[in-house]
């Protein structure tokens, strides 16, 4: 099974051969994953990759063309599931902060292992009256098999917007694994304690967040 770490590597360099207009870009979700990869790979290409400042380059890259279309708020509620009634809204505000930061932290170091991966995504489809979408998607890396992706979007609430919100990769879903995660180690410690591990690691990988 794969690691959460290879999991986001495949939706970081999955977000495919660009071609779109960024005008209403995210009132649908093929043409908003074209856009992203469009606007992350051309700026990560001119990296100079042996620079003494490549991991802030790639972190700066991953929050200025990366999080505005991942719905990291929905899916850090996701992710605390049934322990979501247990929360304040103090530590509901503190761990999708945490988990924002997390994942700027996993894609950035996903990002700087980036080696022109290509994806073939399937035909744009018509998302009229639809609330959520599954966009189907084959990764390939050279001499190995494809592997099979899917990238789940949903439609914001009174709002012609479509985020990002989980990746299954060969049947595994990045929010169902993390959910499962988390859940055990709420239900072995506690919610700020979970939390406070998730804002050292941001830190220890990262830094502090800006």
């Amino acid at each position: 099974m794969m690691t959460i770490r290879v999991v986001f590597l495949l939706l970081l360099t999955s977000l495919f051969s660009a071609t779109s207009q960024a005008e209403n870009v995210d009132q649908n979700p093929y043409r908003l994953m074209n856009y992203v990869a469009e606007q992350t790979f051309s700026r990560l290409a001119k990296i100079d990759r042996d620079s003494s400042t490549v991991d802030q380059q790639v972190e700066d890259i991953v929050r200025q063309q990366l999080m505005p279309h991942i719905d990291y708020r929905y899916a850090a509620l996701v992710v605390l599931s049934k322990h979501l009634k247990k929360t304040d809204e103090q530590q509901r505000a503190r761990f999708i902060k945490a988990f924002q930061e997390y994942l700027v932290a996993t894609y950035t170091q996903a990002l700087a292992q980036y080696k022109q991966q290509k994806v073939l995504i399937e035909p744009e489809r018509s998302v009229e009256g639809q609330t959520k979408v599954t966009v189907k998607a084959q990764f390939i890396d050279g001499e190995r098999p494809p592997i099979n992706l899917s990238f789940k979007f949903r439609k914001l609430r009174n709002k012609d917007q479509w985020l990002a919100y989980d990746l299954v990769a060969e049947g595994v879903s990045l929010l169902a694994t993390k959910q499962s995660e988390i859940d055990s180690l709420i239900r072995s410690s506690s919610v700020d304690e979970v939390i406070e591990l998730l804002e050292k690691k941001n830190f220890e990988s990262v830094g502090p967040s800006k």
